[in-house]
């Protein structure tokens, strides 16, 4: 239990304030990368949709299924913490994983401090994990 307490530890790095005269610019910036990417990143869970319906190998289909829409919501949260280290480096805070979790835990102190548009990435979080449901119980 210790160890598993002390791996989760770099999960939850300090937060390293943006400098005040950049933190417009850093909202700017991450604000257009929202609006920019959740249209393209919603069109990519309805890739997965018709990867899976098209897909004749169940074991196929079931990775597609698994790791389709995880790895389009680690990708978007990825484009955030990218231009977020522009302004304050914190990849090196971020541990080795394949989890969108893990992402969403570093970048949201940023993006809430600099009152980025939180709103938008939670609907489309929920609409994405909305259609994962949808995904495991029809396939």
């Amino acid at each position: 239990m210790i160890f598993t307490f002390l791996l989760s530890l770099p999960v939850y790095a300090d937060y390293k304030p943006i400098e005040r005269q950049y933190s417009a610019q850093y909202r700017t910036e991450i604000n257009q990368i929202i609006k920019k990417e959740i249209p393209i990143s919603k069109r990519e869970v309805k890739k997965i949709f018709k990867e899976v319906q098209e897909e004749k190998n169940q074991n196929v289909k079931t990775v597609i299924i698994e790791q389709g829409i995880n790895s389009i919501i680690f990708e978007f949260y990825m484009k955030l913490i990218n231009k977020t280290d522009k302004y304050v480096h914190i990849k090196q805070d971020i541990p080795p994983t394949d989890w969108y979790g893990d992402l969403k835990i570093i970048i949201t102190p940023y993006l809430e401090y600099n009152n980025a548009d939180i709103n938008k990435i939670n609907s489309f979080l929920n609409y994405a994990l909305e259609k994962q449901l949808e995904l495991e119980r029809k396939f």
